[in-house]
């Protein structure tokens, strides 16, 4: 069964139908995505957007200049990388994520909240942890699965925005 095009009705209750999943496409999402959090740590100002592909990904972020040294963050971005930390889940309810504001770093998409509890992504543990935040995405078990990752270009899209590219090497 495919996904039709056009709204059509539920097929009926116990139906069987078939799930294909493009697992290779998923993984270089889920690579993607774990990497834009390290991205996000690398370069630690609000984010005010974000996409991610097959291919690449980016994220938008509150920054009046291009930063100095593209290079050194993305040394540091593979150095985070190869710590292998593990990316794990947890809840948090809705009044706990009101008063903790912090934990949301984007500026422009509010965490769902109004079924009770808020997923939180977390990078690391204890002392190790680098990254902590609200997210509904998929993600690798550890960073190392991301493999090595090179900056693309940075580009201005207003007086204080910058976008900044990622891709996986592999």
């Amino acid at each position: 069964m495919l996904v039709p095009s056009a709204p059509q009705d539920l097929p009926p209750i116990g139906t069987e139908i078939a799930q294909h999943l493009d697992w290779d496409r998923r993984y270089r999402h889920m690579r993607i995505h774990t990497a834009l959090h390290l991205l996000s740590v690398v370069i630690p100002l609000p984010v005010s957007g974000g996409a991610i592909s097959a291919k690449k990904g980016r994220l938008d972020f509150d920054m009046p200049d291009a930063p100095e040294d593209k290079a050194a963050l993305e040394e540091q971005l593979n150095a985070l990388i190869g710590r292998e930390l593990p990316v794990t889940q947890d809840w948090i309810s809705d009044a706990e994520l009101d008063a903790n504001p912090g934990l949301v770093k984007t500026m422009s998409v509010a965490p769902p909240t109004g079924a009770g509890r808020v997923r939180l992504i977390r990078i690391g543990e204890g002392a190790e942890q680098v990254d902590l935040q609200p997210c509904g995405g998929t993600h690798v078990k550890r960073t190392g699965e991301i493999g090595s990752v090179r900056l693309g270009k940075v580009e201005k899209k207003g007086r204080r925005n910058r976008r900044v590219y990622l891709h996986l090497t592999d």
